[in-house]
């Protein structure tokens, strides 16, 4: 995806990560925002675990089988080790105009983040883990 951009949020709780993940996906549906992919992370019984995905399904970069794409699973996972246990964190990669639906969505977050990203699955990577180390 061209002119990549890289939001992120760390949540309380899943669930509130997820609530914003579906507001964001209401402005998608609403033909307000251009092409993402989309992830809420977590732990589960002290593992990583992927609690819900979205993407726009004409543009598939987040193939949930294939694990590969702007966000791969195994990068998802290895974000996800770096939260607490009472921790989620909603990433999203989007074109530009992603970011101010993204502002609009991400109410419940403690902490948000927005970078031009480069969408190799290493520094995704250690883009969110600098970025959410506190």
């Amino acid at each position: 995806m061209a002119d990549t951009v890289l939001y992120a949020a760390v949540y309380d709780k899943v669930d509130s990560a997820i609530a914003d993940l579906e507001a964001l996906e209401g402005m998608h549906d609403k033909e307000l925002i251009g092409k993402y992919d989309a992830a809420v992370i977590d732990k589960e019984n002290g593992k990583p675990h992927i609690a819900k995905r979205a993407a726009n399904p004409a543009v598939r970069l987040i193939p949930d089988l294939v694990g590969t794409g702007a966000l791969p699973r195994k990068e998802l996972n290895e974000a996800a080790t770096a939260l607490k246990a009472n921790q989620a964190e909603l990433i999203v990669m989007g074109e530009p105009t992603v970011g101010k639906a993204f502002a609009k969505a991400a109410t419940r977050a403690v902490k948000t983040l927005q970078q031009s990203a480069d969408t190799s699955a290493d520094k995704l990577s250690n883009e969110l883990a600098e970025a959410f180390k506190s």
